[in-house]
């Protein structure tokens, strides 16, 4: 049995993905839909301003996500993008995009998630039920950039709001770093998007986290298939890989 064929047996839902790059191109994007066979996208932002968006930006990253939502439909899942920092406009981002039945906040690299302006705006997308995503990466060589959030930090923001569902994206990048400073942290789950995907982080994610904690996502438009192979080659049932693959974030989603 070829790729695709295997990929056709799951319900597959990319639960990371930027508007942006080749994506830009809407048209370009339902392409890829289509021929991956993907029930649905979630949609992070295309991180419109950088490290640093202004308030403006940020505003403008969000109405673009919603076109996009709108004019695609249901197979766009749509997160929130805020800089924390601009906190009297990240807050009217939470409530415009939860009125717009955004499903979940995105954190980037414009603040650390120990920061007290985190903290507010946390409990602001908490109270609409929503998943937080934060990226975040262990760099052990060169400089970071000044607002990025190693792994330990997401699971100092996670015991804050123990009734909360964070996700660390990238499983923090040196997976087995990021694994194990989320490992006490039963409300945080993981994705491993990106080019950076290797063998082994998924089968050691579901030794440490359980599979339930592990999420699928590619960091599109970045390789699909090489990310996609990672969980179709893994040596579980596929129940397991079909949780990966859609069910867990389907379960987190659906408040």
């Amino acid at each position: 049995m070829g790729l695709i064929e295997e990929l056709q047996r799951f319900r597959i839902i990319d639960m990371h993905v930027h508007n942006w790059s080749l994506f830009a191109d809407t048209a370009y994007l339902v392409e890829c839909l289509d021929r991956f066979e993907l029930d649905a996208l979630v949609i992070l932002s295309n991180l419109n301003g950088g490290q640093e968006p202004s308030a403006e930006q940020v505003t403008a990253a969000n109405e673009a996500t919603l076109r996009l939502r709108d004019h695609v439909g249901e197979r766009i899942i749509p997160f929130a993008y805020v800089n924390a920092q601009h906190t009297d406009n990240a807050l009217q981002q939470v409530a415009w995009c939860a009125s717009h039945d955004f499903r979940g906040l995105k954190y980037w690299i414009s603040q650390r998630a120990v920061a007290p302006c985190t903290t507010t705006v946390t409990e602001a997308a908490l109270e609409h039920g929503w998943p937080v995503l934060y990226h975040s990466y262990f760099r052990p060589h060169g400089e970071p950039p000044a607002q990025e959030s190693p792994p330990g930090e997401i699971a100092e923001l996670a015991r804050r709001f123990p009734q909360g569902q964070f996700i660390m994206a990238h499983m923090g990048a040196q997976f087995e770093h990021g694994l194990a400073a989320v490992a006490d942290c039963p409300n945080v789950a993981v994705d491993y998007a990106g080019s950076i995907n290797e063998k082994g982080a998924y089968e050691t994610a579901i030794e440490r986290l359980g599979p339930e904690r592990v999420l699928f996502g590619t960091d599109m438009p970045a390789c699909f298939y090489t990310n996609a192979g990672r969980v179709l080659e893994l040596d579980v049932d596929d129940a397991v890989k079909q949780m990966i693959f859609a069910d867990n974030l389907l379960a987190m989603i659906a408040s």
